[in-house]
């Protein structure tokens, strides 16, 4: 994965952290309720989500914590909303990468399941990055203009730490 050095905002370097843990929580589930009855195909999708969240990790431990807007995403994501231009017919799409099975859909928004190869292709890829999608009717050929986290995940994730943060705080204060 090409990931240049870069800066993050620090909201954006949080709920990437929050994000590997929801994956592996989502994971978890998702394979014990679809996969559980195939040991290749469960290994795989198994395989699959150790990789992906390990190179968000790996990212996060070389990343620089500063400015940036606080949607933008360094890289396309599970959850995450991607813009691509065809390179031969330049026309603009827009994707939001979901789990499999995820009843998260958007309504304005096309959704490809990560496991998908539309979705596999783009997770993890940055802006300028180029991607070429093989799909039956062809292949596909993208370039990522904008990876952004659309604000209610955002938000949700922010709403979530600022009660495990009050929650952490008057158990400290009980504590003393």
């Amino acid at each position: 994965m090409e990931m240049c050095k870069k800066s993050i905002s620090r909201k954006m370097f949080d709920f990437l952290l929050d994000h590997v843990t929801e994956v592996e929580r989502e994971k978890n589930s998702l394979i014990k309720e679809y996969y559980s009855e195939n040991v290749e195909e469960s290994m795989d999708v198994e395989g699959f989500f150790k990789e992906y969240t390990s190179t968000i990790g790996s990212f996060l431990n070389t990343v620089k914590v500063g400015t940036g807007n606080d949607n933008d995403c360094p890289f396309v994501i599970i959850g995450s909303i991607v813009e691509v231009q065809d390179i031969d017919e330049t026309e603009t799409y827009q994707y939001r990468i979901v789990l499999p099975y995820s009843n998260k859909a958007d309504m304005c928004i096309d959704c490809a399941s990560c496991l998908s190869p539309l979705g596999k292709a783009l997770l993890l890829k940055s802006v300028t990055q180029q991607v070429n999608i093989q799909i039956p009717t062809g292949t596909l050929h993208y370039i990522i203009k904008k990876a952004t986290v659309p604000e209610q995940l955002i938000s949700k994730y922010n709403k979530e730490q600022k009660i495990n943060d009050n929650k952490r705080s008057i158990n400290m204060g009980l504590s003393i």
